[in-house]
């Protein structure tokens, strides 16, 4: 071997030896910042838990008393009132009753982001109508036609999350009716390649698809609450769970003739 093939390998080794000190110190450095993300995570998660318990304490606290003193108001002392002081206190209680789903919602939706995923292989079928039965409980409309199909067919999800997505479409499709409608709901799954789509359909009141992106919005109405009870949370729910499930969702709608709610998921 010549003086130029030595000094030729020694060149190399000590470049070698240099990009490997790069290396080293750049791992170093990502594993630093690693550390900085998780510690700046963490004490986000601190302050939406100390949020949480915020709203779920300080804020419950007074309602509940505004809500009690008005129904003593409207116990003890309606006979005294006339009709426009009883609508007026009965204007209280169903704000305070809106204002604690509203709470509700806030809390469900920032414990979704803060809650650690499972996924797993979920059988529809029966999720469904487990969802469905706690519905049912808490008070199913009268008359409502329902049909739910999934075809014996299996998504690759946090159980829990995916829960919460068919509750919050299936409450949906159960309240957007015309008045004096029988609710019809239809709700079916089919495998499309490597992913599973359900579909969640009513033939309800629909509505315009100029605002199709608008109604995933957290706090987004299209609708008066007066008309049609809600806190504008439900849908926003079910966006970021699909979402951080690794799925999607998109909706399809026809203003008097109803509207189809599909959810994309991972097949397992």
């Amino acid at each position: 071997m010549s003086d130029d093939d030595i000094e030729r390998i020694a060149g190399a080794t000590d470049a070698l030896l240099l990009r490997m000190k790069t290396l080293e110190k750049a791992n170093a450095d990502l594993e630093a910042r690693v550390a900085e993300r998780t510690a700046e995570l963490e004490a986000v998660n601190r302050e939406l838990e100390a949020f949480s318990y915020s709203v779920s304490h300080d804020l419950k606290a007074p309602l509940r008393g505004i809500d009690g003193y008005a129904r003593i108001l409207l116990d003890e002392y309606g006979e005294r009132l006339d009709d426009e002081g009883r609508r007026l206190l009965g204007n209280v209680c169903r704000g305070v009753a809106q204002m604690h789903r509203l709470i509700g919602d806030m809390l469900a939706y920032s414990r979704l982001e803060r809650q650690v995923l499972a996924p797993c292989a979920v059988e529809l079928q029966p999720l469904a109508e487990e969802v469905l039965s706690a519905i049912d409980e808490g008070g199913l409309p009268e008359a409502a036609r329902l049909s739910i199909d999934m075809g014996g067919l299996e998504v690759r999800a946090d159980r829990n999350g995916l829960a919460i997505v068919l509750r919050n479409l299936l409450a949906n499709a159960l309240k957007f009716h015309a008045p004096g409608q029988v609710p019809v709901v239809h709700v079916s799954a089919q495998r499309e390649g490597q992913a599973v789509r359900i579909e969640v359909c009513d033939e309800g009141i629909g509505f315009d698809m100029k605002y199709h992106e608008r109604i995933f919005d957290i706090f987004q109405r299209l609708n008066r609450v007066e008309d049609y009870p809600g806190t504008g949370v439900g849908l926003a729910l079910v966006k970021r769970a699909v979402a951080r499930m690794g799925g999607r969702v998109f909706v399809n709608s026809v203003p008097g003739e109803g509207t189809c709610f599909t959810v994309e998921l991972p097949a397992p």
